[in-house]
């Protein structure tokens, strides 16, 4: 056969001579003890050749390496590779934010054509009522006007009472959008029109108390204005 030729293969390799010597490894692997002759076990070989001077090789190796477990991998580096790891899968998971730029590039904000119709906004406003009904409860009115300034008002009905532009004096219709600066509203002839909070007066009715909203004072986002604290200011007319 062949294979009986061949010189038998090895799973590990031989250490190195220079490492052989230090731990007093003199006897060759795999070689049978003979007489007074026996191999010596590798760790306490190495740990009494590596001490040094001035301290016990039997006591360190008996306090500092007998029956200790020992990892010969660098765990700072496996751990900071696992992080890594975890931060990369998180960025790949995380869904992109669209940009204010990127959002106004792609439209998102503006109602389509075929969205601008009255009925369409009904059922908005029969949520709203619930949830401003919901919002008053049993307060009074002079004490809900502290919530009406913090309640949103997409879904109401509103009406232009005063303005410096005359053709805004008596628009209503359903808020269909609400930004910091002007309200979109959809009125009963199916129009958008968008209507600047500056020098505006609104009015709204909520059960049977119509409440006015200067807007000079009312420009803010819905959602800054629910967490923000509103202070009494005088207000000029129109």
């Amino acid at each position: 056969m062949e294979n009986q030729n061949r010189p038998e293969l090895s799973l590990y390799s031989r250490l190195p001579e220079n490492v052989s010597i230090t731990a007093g490894l003199d006897v060759e692997l795999g070689a049978e003890t003979t007489g007074s002759s026996k191999q010596q076990p590798f760790i306490p070989g190495y740990v009494e050749n590596s001490v040094v001077d001035g301290f016990e090789a039997d006591k360190v190796f008996s306090q500092k390496v007998k029956n200790k477990v020992f990892n010969l991998d660098n765990p700072s580096k496996a751990v900071a590779d696992a992080k890594d790891a975890q931060r990369r899968r998180k960025r790949a998971n995380k869904a992109k934010v669209l940009t204010a730029k990127e959002k106004r590039q792609l439209n998102v904000y503006d109602i389509p054509l075929a969205s601008r119709k009255y009925e369409l906004f009904e059922p908005l406003h029969e949520l709203w009522k619930g949830y401003v009904e919901e919002l008053f409860g049993t307060s009074n009115p002079l004490a809900f006007t502290q919530k009406l300034l913090k309640a949103d008002f997409h879904g109401a009905i509103i009406t232009v009472a005063r303005s410096k532009c005359p053709t805004f004096i008596g628009v209503s219709g359903i808020v269909a959008q609400e930004t910091e600066n002007v309200f979109k509203i959809i009125t009963p002839n199916n129009a958008l029109r968008v209507v600047p909070k500056v020098n505006s007066v609104f009015t709204i009715h909520i059960r049977n108390s119509l409440f006015t909203l200067h807007g000079n004072q009312f420009r803010y986002r819905a959602s800054q204005r629910s967490s923000k604290k509103f202070k009494s200011r005088p207000t000029i007319d129109l």
